[in-house]
């Protein structure tokens, strides 16, 4: 029996119907009236797509705290006008590396809602499908990189779909008024971490610590095979493949466990997906096992403060 395919998660280096504008939220009036500009995004299922015009034409990006620069896709380079330089580098996704030699781009203009980034460097890379991994959905165009979010101290508020950045670069001075407001409003702070190029949680699972790579790419919350053994969460095969970039799909299982902890923030009856993922994020600095996606993120309305390191997490409304 041919097994199905589908688009669970990825990690490198809007057939939906778009919301209109809403008020902004006290966090987000905060966070502008320090000088931060952003747009607002569109999520559909666990997506979170940016509209973007680069170089004077218009696209989306997947916004992806897992790829560790902004990527753009080979079949959209030549509606941007840009023109790709090979490097000897070759795709690298959670289930290894490909055959596939990343190309460097730069962007001159790259802007989203009222925020123009200036000479953004890109990689270019093919992708599963031609055209967008979430290609079911509809295309997108790349990923909006963790490299971007750092450089210009972005807040990514996952609740209220806006993506907030600071032209001149970080400004730590706002963290304090940013946890002030959210901790008012049932939010949990959750430490992150930069390791080896990928942002990084401290989590529990089933009792067992470990870390977690936080990926907004990641369609579901994957769990290695080894770690999931070594926390005795079971699972069962599900007769899906998973499709990540540079490599061919793995299959995947499923799981359902009692608790899973991140930071000090509870998930109770957890259920996961479980794959083989690369030694990459299980082994060496990194020591990761697995990719807390999308699906919670959303569930519980993530709010990245990049200029302090913190993710917020609260109770699934």
């Amino acid at each position: 029996m041919r097994r199905k395919i589908v688009p669970i998660l990825l990690l490198v280096f809007a057939g939906a119907c778009a919301q209109a504008a809403a008020p902004l939220s006290a966090l987000d009036a905060f966070v502008v009236s320090h000088g931060f500009g952003g747009a607002q995004f569109v999520r559909y299922q666990n997506t979170f797509r940016l509209p973007i015009n680069a170089n004077g034409k218009v696209g989306d990006l997947t916004i992806d705290t897992g790829a560790g620069s902004t990527i753009f896709y080979k079949a959209g380079v030549k509606k941007f006008g840009l023109v790709p330089t090979e490097t000897s580098e070759v795709v690298h996704g959670v289930f290894g590396k490909g055959k596939e030699k990343v190309s460097l781009v730069t962007v001159h203009q790259l802007s989203m809602g009222n925020l123009t980034l200036m000479n953004v460097k890109a990689g270019v890379i093919s992708d599963a499908n031609s055209g967008g991994l979430y290609r079911p959905f509809g295309l997108s165009d790349g990923l909006l990189g963790l490299r971007e979010m750092l450089k210009y101290g972005m807040v990514l508020d996952l609740s209220n779909h806006l993506i907030l950045a600071h032209p001149g670069g970080q400004m730590k001075a706002i963290s304090g008024g940013i946890r002030s407001i959210l901790t008012k409003q049932g939010y949990t702070p959750v430490s992150l971490s930069i390791v080896d190029g990928h942002l990084q949680t401290p989590a529990v699972i089933n009792g067992v610590p470990c870390k977690l790579v936080v990926d907004t790419g990641a369609f579901l919350t994957v769990i290695d095979r080894d770690f999931a053994r070594k926390a005795r969460i079971g699972g069962h095969d599900t007769g899906i493949v998973a499709q990540g970039l540079g490599t061919k799909g793995r299959g995947v299982g499923y799981s359902q466990f009692d608790e899973l902890r991140v930071g000090a923030f509870v998930i109770k009856n957890a259920s996961v997906t479980l794959s083989a993922l690369d030694s990459a994020i299980t082994g060496g600095e990194q020591q990761a096992a697995g990719l807390l996606g999308a699906e919670y993120l959303g569930l519980h309305g993530a709010i990245f403060d990049f200029n302090s390191g913190t993710l917020y997490l609260r109770p699934k409304k």
